[in-house]
């Protein structure tokens, strides 16, 4: 009968420091084999705690994938038809082609101001294209809470 457990057989005697049998029936290799799966015995309360951390953890990561997610720039740069680059981004920030020096200070400036520019013409002939002022050359769309850029002023 391999791997079942046999009780003994007689009275059971303490070896070493083996305690001597209880209320329970002492069996053969007992203490030995399960010992290290026992380990240290956690009240409930303590369990209870940590699942309630293990919860909160795993809806703490969800929720900041989701956040992640929702508001990642999801925007790259594309080439429309007359070859400028357009890229959608969030609200207050730059596209990647207007991020540094004098480029990212006049696609700031046509962003705050665009009674400013809506009211300056294009001098660039690109009227053809649809713009109809000099922020078109900026901000090519404005959806909620998003702006498209154009590269059109930056080229």
């Amino acid at each position: 009968m391999r791997g079942q457990r046999r009780r003994l057989r007689g009275p059971a005697e303490p070896r070493g420091r083996v305690p001597a049998p209880g209320a329970r029936p002492v069996r053969r290799g007992d203490r030995a084999r399960h010992a290290a799966a026992r380990g240290t015995a956690l009240s409930a309360g303590a369990r209870r705690v940590i699942r309630a951390l293990v919860v909160v953890l795993v809806l703490a990561l969800t929720a900041t994938g989701a956040v992640w997610w929702l508001w990642a720039d999801d925007g790259g740069v594309t080439i429309d038809a007359i070859g400028d680059q357009n890229q959608t981004v969030a609200r207050g920030q730059l596209p990647v082609f207007a991020a540094r020096g004098d480029a990212a200070r006049l696609y700031t400036f046509a962003l705050a101001n665009p009674d400013t520019l809506g009211k300056i013409p294009c001098t660039c002939g690109c009227e053809r294209f649809g713009h109809v002022s000099n922020r078109s050359c900026y901000i090519k769309d404005e959806p909620a809470a998003r702006v498209t850029f154009t590269s059109h002023a930056a080229t």
